[in-house]
């Protein structure tokens, strides 16, 4: 008791310099620990993903708005201005929904079709190894002549010439070619034709006319080439579109042209 009365001054002093050193020693763990969460905190972060908004909405209008829909006042299909007529059909009264036009002015376009150029490779026939020669299927929907439009084959070396192409080109291996080049010979048009797939193009089209007199007829399938009659005149088909057809009167060779519903002469 004597001796801590006479040194508890040194005992204190001893305690606080503990308790110094140990907060010596514990402050570099304190200085990382510190340094660790700093460097977390300002760490820059991966930024989250840009997520457009929806503007499909917003774009199907602004397309509409490119191609805007005309009003129909008048012709067969309103008669806003101009009041429909009738027609005296055996003493029953039929609309005149032509307004008394006769003859391919009173023409009407019901449907257009596409007619195709196909042509294959017969990959199932048997080449042999010397001159190999090739076999095509080949089918001319838009041909004027009726026989010249069903499903044809064609065989073919390199460089030989039919009456429908040239083979210019076999590329890969000749006994296993993967695409043919040919030359067609009416329109000196090179195109590519694969071994599994076969080429296939739009070369004319063919129309379905309606004309709507007292008693309606309807001419069908019509073509480049063919011939209708009305109103007791022949009119050649000189020209079929996806939305117009051109008629040729065979006297007066005056062309009348049907587009859609609107006819121009």
């Amino acid at each position: 008791m004597d001796f801590i009365k006479k040194h508890y001054e040194k005992i204190i002093l001893a305690v606080v310099l503990l308790g110094l050193a140990g907060a010596a020693a514990s402050l570099p763990f304190l200085v990382s620990s510190i340094r660790v969460e700093l460097e977390e905190s300002i760490r820059p972060t991966k930024p989250k993903e840009f997520q457009p908004k929806d503007l499909s909405d917003k774009i199907a209008l602004l397309n509409r708005a490119k191609k805007p829909k005309s009003a129909i006042v008048a012709g067969p299909d309103h008669n806003t201005f101009n009041p429909v007529g009738w027609l005296d059909n055996n003493g029953t009264l039929v609309k005149d929904r032509f307004y008394g036009r006769k003859g391919p002015n009173a023409l009407k376009i019901i449907e257009t079709n596409p007619l195709y150029l196909r042509i294959s490779f017969n990959a199932d026939k048997e080449i042999k190894e010397e001159n190999p020669r090739y076999s095509f299927a080949v089918t001319r929907e838009a041909a004027e002549k009726k026989s010249e439009r069903r499903k044809v084959t064609r065989f073919a070396r390199l460089r030989d010439k039919n009456d429908i192409f040239i083979l210019k080109e076999v590329k890969g291996n000749p006994l296993k070619p993967d695409a043919f080049v040919l030359e067609l010979l009416d329109s000196n048009q090179a195109i590519t034709v694969e071994a599994l797939q076969p080429f296939t193009e739009v070369t004319g089209y063919k129309a379905d006319l309606e004309y709507p007199a007292a008693k309606p007829r309807k001419f069908t399938s019509q073509r480049k080439g063919d011939k209708i009659s009305i109103e007791k005149r022949n009119y050649k088909v000189v020209f079929v579109s996806e939305t117009e057809v051109v008629l040729s009167d065979e006297k007066t060779s005056k062309h009348t042209t049907i587009t859609s519903g609107l006819i121009s002469n």
